[in-house]
């Protein structure tokens, strides 16, 4: 519970005007701040699917590479 005395009705009124600007503010701040979450989980599923990609391309180069001729050279 709170309890808040003004000793005048200009200070409330002023007390209110300061709460509502604080209200608008925190209310954006909040927002900005869901869009960047949501915005760095978006981040996070490409860049793992990226790096799966990527792990998968490396996979085929290594196979393909060691599949090839052979590991190892002939002597002459």
């Amino acid at each position: 519970m709170v309890v808040v005395k003004f000793r005048s009705t200009s200070e409330a009124k002023d007390m209110l005007k300061k709460v509502k600007k604080m209200y608008k503010f925190s209310k954006e701040l909040k927002e900005c701040l869901e869009d960047k979450i949501e915005d760095d989980e978006e981040d996070d599923e490409d860049y793992r699917y990226d790096e799966e990609e990527e792990r998968g391309s490396r996979m085929m180069e290594r196979g393909s590479y060691r599949g090839g001729s052979g590991r190892y050279r002939r002597s002459m």
